[in-house]
C-alpha cells in the first residue's frame, strides 16, 4: 500500500483510496479520478472490526479531490491505488474489472489488519495527540507544516492548500513576521529543514508573546542554517 498521508503503524481508520484513470471511466464518463472511502471502527464486536466501504466516486480532475481532501485532511489516511485502464475488449473489460474488485477488497482487508495491530499497542504515547483540537492559527500552521514535509502526492497539495489559507491569515492579522521565509523553509529537505522550520515556529511564538530576547536568538540561529544552506 502506497501511504501518501498516514502510516501502517499508525492508521486513523478512515480511509481515501484513489486512482488516476486513463481511457474509459466505468462510473462517470470523463472522470480522470476514481476514490472510495473506507471506514474501520474501533468499536470492535469481539475481534472484528466493522468495516463501511462506501460505493466509489467519480471525479473530474485530481485538483478537485485536492479540494475536497483539503479541508479536513488531518481526518485521513490516503493511499493511491495503481491506475485504472479498461480494455476496451467486453469480456476482457469485465475479467478487469473483477480483478481490480478483488484488489481493491485485499487492501481493505490489509488496511483492517493494520487497525487491528494499532488497537493492540500500548497508546499512551500518543494520547495527547490523538486528544488535541487546534484553535490557534500558530498552532494549527506548526502542524500543518509537520503534515506537508511528511506527506506526498495529492495529500501533500491537499495540506499545502489549507496551509496558504493559514498563511494568509497570517499575512493580514501578523505582517510583521517573515512567513514568506517560512513558506522557503518548507522546501528544504531532511533534518537541516524540519530543525528550520520548527525554529521558525518558535520565533513567530516568541513574538507572540512579546518575547524578543528569544526572538532575536531563534533569528540568528535560522540564519546560520539558512547561510549554511546556500551554500
Amino acid at each position: 500500500m502506497n501511504f501518501e498521508r498516514g502510516s501502517k503503524p499508525n492508521p486513523t481508520g478512515n480511509l481515501i483510496a484513489y486512482c488516476h484513470v486513463f481511457g474509459e471511466n466505468p462510473i462517470a464518463p470523463g472522470g480522470k479520478i476514481i476514490a472510495s472511502n473506507v471506514v474501520v471502527s474501533f468499536l470492535k464486536i469481539g475481534d472484528n472490526y466493522p468495516v463501511v466501504t462506501f460505493p466509489p466516486v467519480a471525479l473530474p480532475s485530481k485538483e478537485e479531490l485536492m479540494k475536497i481532501l483539503s479541508d479536513n485532511i488531518h481526518l485521513y489516511d490516503v493511499v493511491q491505488l495503481p491506475d485504472f485502464q479498461m480494455p476496451e475488449n467486453k469480456d476482457l473489460a469485465n475479467q478487469y474489472i473483477q480483478e481490480r474488485m478483488e484488489q481493491f477488497n485485499s487492501m481493505v482487508m490489509r488496511y483492517v489488519e493494520f487497525c487491528k495491530a494499532k488497537e493492540k499497542k500500548t497508546q499512551t504515547t500518543n494520547l495527547s495527540d490523538q486528544l488535541e483540537q487546534v484553535s490557534e492559527p500558530l498552532e494549527t500552521l506548526a502542524n500543518l507544516s509537520i503534515e506537508f514535509r511528511n506527506t506526498s502526492g495529492i495529500a501533500r497539495e491537499a495540506t499545502r492548500l489549507k496551509m496558504e489559507r493559514i498563511v494568509d491569515y497570517f499575512h493580514t492579522n501578523h505582517p510583521t513576521l517573515d512567513i514568506d521565509n517560512f513558506k522557503k523553509a518548507l522546501s528544504v529537505p531532511g533534518k537541516v529543514g524540519d530543525e528550520l522550520v520548527g525554529l521558525y515556529i518558535q520565533k513567530f511564538n516568541a513574538i507572540q508573546i512579546e518575547n524578543y530576547e528569544t526572538a532575536s536568538d531563534l533569528r540568528k540561529r535560522i540564519l546560520e542554517i539558512e547561510e549554511s544552506t546556500a551554500t
